[in-house]
């Protein structure tokens, strides 16, 4: 698995390489009243991805964190009926008769 990472990244990294590359004409920026001095059109590119990729990341660390919370309280409960069980099969049968 980790060859198919480094290929993956190697691949993406060729990729953005001949993308700045190819993409060096000048873009003038606004947003929301700011705007920016003439700069190369990868750079607004790269920065959102960048921007998108870092936002999915906190989104999917929340899940992540509420995931492992939930395992937590179900290891804890299981631990618990599996000594329930234990206990139950030890308590001696006793006949009525």
């Amino acid at each position: 698995m980790n060859w198919l990472n480094v290929t993956i990244s190697v691949v993406l990294a060729v990729f953005a390489i001949t993308f700045a590359l190819e993409n060096t004409m000048s873009v003038h920026l606004s947003f929301v009243g700011l705007s920016t001095d003439d700069a190369p059109l990868f750079i607004p590119i790269f920065t959102a991805f960048i921007f998108g990729f870092v936002s999915g990341v906190l989104a999917l660390s929340f899940s992540r964190r509420k995931h492992k919370k939930e395992i937590k309280y179900l290891r804890k409960e299981n631990e618990l009926l599996h000594e329930e069980v234990e206990n139950l099969r030890n308590i001696p049968l006793q006949d009525d008769l």
